[in-house]
């Protein structure tokens, strides 16, 4: 094979290339950032619950278009409330003592609720999907 022939297939192998990577579908809007954990916390207590929570969050793998808020309400006497959102869901409201034990307690079941939500949420879409629930329109 001489250099002109060689240069030809490296182009057409290019514009294959080229032309699958143009040429696919869309599924719709995806975020550019995914997975954030906000943190909407006013006091120490609110932030080491935002700390705690965010040192264990591991993301299911499935889930994808996600941002989980962590808001706080300051409450008369030691308590404080947190609540947590899963785009814009509330998931987690309680009301949190200034306790290393309780906070981590609440933190570690705030995060199971966020990854199970983010399981259950991309298992429902899934299913909602699926050909058969789309239907023809026809009754």
């Amino acid at each position: 094979m001489d250099s002109i022939q060689t240069l030809k297939i490296l182009q057409e192998t290019l514009d294959e290339i080229i032309e699958k990577n143009t040429n696919y579908e869309n599924d719709g809007p995806e975020m550019e950032i995914d997975g954030l954990v906000m943190d909407e916390t006013r006091t120490k207590v609110g932030r080491d619950f935002y700390d705690m929570f965010f040192s264990v969050w591991i993301a299911p793998e499935t889930a994808k278009n996600y941002v989980i808020t962590i808001k706080e309400m300051v409450l008369p006497g030691l308590a404080t409330q947190i609540t947590v959102l899963v785009n814009e869901d509330e998931i987690f409201k309680q009301r949190v003592q200034p306790r290393y034990e309780v906070l981590k307690q609440m933190t570690e079941y705030a995060n199971n609720r966020a990854a199970q939500y983010l399981n259950n949420y991309e298992k429902m879409k899934a299913q909602l999907e699926d050909e058969d629930q789309q239907g023809s329109g026809i009754f």
